[in-house]
């Protein structure tokens, strides 16, 4: 009987999946932690929103202003 070794793409497609797997257990984890509402004060208005939320949005405008100030200088 002749053996089945994987070859390297095999093995890069793996540890995608691997990792893939832990990101989103990781991120689910993280989501069912944080889900109690949350009062955000912004300059006239108050509004209730998941921490995860609040959290997740602040990263995405975070990277918007990192990607506009990195444009900038090149």
């Amino acid at each position: 009987m002749s053996e089945v070794n994987p070859s390297k793409g095999d093995k890069g497609l793996q540890t995608r999946q691997v990792l893939t797997i832990v990101a989103v257990v990781l991120l689910v984890w993280f989501v069912v932690q944080n889900s109690e509402s949350v009062e955000i004060h912004f300059w006239v208005v108050s509004a209730r929103a998941p921490v995860f939320l609040v959290i997740v949005v602040a990263a995405l405008l975070g990277g918007l202003v990192a990607w506009f100030a990195r444009r900038k200088r090149s």
